[in-house]
């Protein structure tokens, strides 16, 4: 728990500092991005998320539900990305996100960590309108340790090809896939 408000608050330093600086440079109004997108993914099957930043790297604030599970399951995040490849009508994204993630409660106070990079390619429809997709790469650690007078298991990856056991906690990680639509400035 511990570390992941650690994680959070270098994140949104992170972002605010990233911001301002863009916001006080002398192209602010050129260099700036912001996008709003709603995706589905394997993981967290609808997510909304927030971006903003300068054009090569932006932060990411992310909320999404898995509700295609057999218990409830939400988390939030945040994270970075960054374009590697701009055109007026093509682009190529590499984004890092972390979430904690919470199952079958408001706040699961164990940890409960997903983290996914993902490779994201996106066309644009309109001015302001892009769809998207590709691969990501997930990884989800909890805490599987005796704490909170319970043992916690985590039941959000939907398959793993990676699982690892360990005395504190458990790591399950798999291949996924994004797909949504983006609207930008």
């Amino acid at each position: 728990m511990k570390t992941i408000k650690q994680i959070s608050v270098l994140m949104l330093t992170l972002i605010l500092t990233t911001t301002s600086w863009a916001q006080t440079s002398t192209e602010s109004n050129k260099s700036l991005y912001k996008a709003f997108e709603m995706s589905v993914s394997d993981g967290l099957n609808l997510q909304a998320t927030a971006k903003v930043g300068i054009k090569p790297i932006y932060g990411m604030f992310s909320v999404g539900t898995q509700f295609l599970a057999e218990n409830y399951k939400w988390a939030f995040g945040a994270g970075v990305g960054t374009h590697l490849l701009k055109t007026e009508d093509h682009s190529m994204n590499l984004e890092y996100m972390i979430f904690h993630v919470n199952e079958n409660e408001i706040w699961t106070d164990n940890f409960n960590n997903l983290q996914q990079l993902r490779l994201l390619y996106s066309k644009r429809l309109g001015e302001k309108v892009n769809i998207f997709g590709g691969p990501s790469l997930n990884i989800n650690i909890a805490e599987n340790k005796q704490s909170f007078g319970h043992t916690f298991e985590s039941s959000f990856p939907p398959y793993d090809i990676y699982s690892n056991i360990g005395d504190n906690h458990t790591a399950k990680g798999w291949i996924g896939f994004t797909l949504g639509i983006r609207f930008d400035k």
